[in-house]
């Protein structure tokens, strides 16, 4: 793996280098992604005075990610770590207060170009989430905003660097649906995970629904109370929700006013839901292969023949680990394992 090293605009510093012992890129499809490398002490002066950090074109989708420390340790070895890209909305707060009604791709596409002010970046062509909404911001951190609104339709967001340009892209983005039975209706390729397939070595299985909801009321500023309901015919579990900050003088009608309680309400729920977590380990040359078969959002089977369970979960997020002159790709499916330990916690303190 060939890396070079880039300025605050995105140009060259240093580069392509090959001197690093290991690097892990983290990407993740509902939250920012990180990344870490590792590499000798001597070759410090050469990574200094740089802010990010970018893989090279010709190994595919470039992957490139801020620089947020570097570590020197005694053993003569030396850590950068840092964010990808989609931390630079991080960096944003969107100006005011506003409520928002309509499709959800202009709602996107409105407050982005609006928040993003000088930054110089590009908005690329983003896939289609469809379905209106009604939302609400109140000075809040961009990325999260995104990821909160774009979550309940199974969507998210990505920044990559534009090899051409050399300018970062903003495109939202919407997973397939890989799985054998929906393959049958909509011609997809299918991407399979089994250790019978052989081509994952390892599948890790973690549950935790002490803390799901899947029913609440939610009460705007007047009093007006409104319920959303999951359940789908299973036991209630049922929350409360304060949102007093969504009044009815900000719509023109009723109807409008309680249907933002409403996209609250789901909104609430997606985070409350049953967890659960299975990660893999593949071999990088084994079908499917990330980036050409499956991509961070896909909807896949994943199937382990030890426990004879099989499940239809999305890949939250992909693991690509270089060491030694190997790589080796762990896609993690269904909920953040560091989202089901900080339940664990949640519930431990209740």
């Amino acid at each position: 793996m060939e890396l070079y090293f880039l300025d605050e605009n995105f140009s060259h510093i240093s580069g392509p280098v090959d001197f690093f012992t290991s690097v892990v890129w983290s990407e993740r499809y509902f939250e920012v992604g990180t990344f870490t490398l590792h590499f000798p002490r001597v070759h410090l002066p050469e990574v200094l005075e740089a802010v990010y950090v970018s893989t090279s074109a010709a190994e595919g989708e470039i992957k490139c990610g801020r620089i947020d420390y570097i570590i020197t340790g005694e053993d003569g070895d030396c850590e950068i770590g840092g964010r990808m890209l989609e931390s630079l909305l991080s960096d944003r707060v969107i100006y005011g207060s506003e409520t928002l009604c309509g499709n959800i791709d202009e709602i996107v596409a409105y407050v982005v170009e609006r928040n993003m002010r000088d930054f110089d970046f590009i908005i690329g062509e983003s896939e289609s989430v469809g379905g209106d909404t009604t939302v609400m911001y109140d000075w809040d951190d961009l990325a999260e905003w995104l990821y909160s609104i774009l979550r309940p339709f199974g969507a998210s967001f990505t920044v990559k660097l534009d090899p051409e340009s050399g300018k970062p892209v903003f495109r939202v983005v919407n997973g397939k649906n890989r799985t054998v039975e929906s393959s049958l209706e909509t011609g997809i390729e299918p991407a399979i995970f089994s250790s019978s397939f052989e081509n994952v070595s390892s599948i890790d299985i973690e549950t935790e629904s002490g803390g799901m909801k899947n029913f609440v009321y939610v009460e705007g500023k007047d009093g007006t109370v409104v319920t959303v309901d999951q359940s789908e015919g299973i036991r209630i579990r049922e929350m409360y929700y304060s949102a007093k900050d969504i009044a009815p003088t900000a719509y023109l009608t009723a109807e409008l006013y309680q249907e933002a309680l409403a996209a609250r309400g789901r909104s609430v729920l997606s985070k409350y839901k049953k967890s659960l977590s299975v990660s893999a380990e593949c071999d990088v040359t084994a079908l499917p292969r990330y980036g050409a078969d499956y991509a961070l959002g896909d909807i896949c089977d994943v199937a382990d023949s030890e426990t004879g369970l099989s499940f239809e979960l999305r890949v939250s997020g992909v693991d690509t680990v270089w060491e030694n002159g190997s790589v080796t790709v762990f896609p993690l499916f269904g909920e953040e394992r560091d989202y089901i330990g900080k339940l664990k916690n949640q519930l431990k303190l209740q």
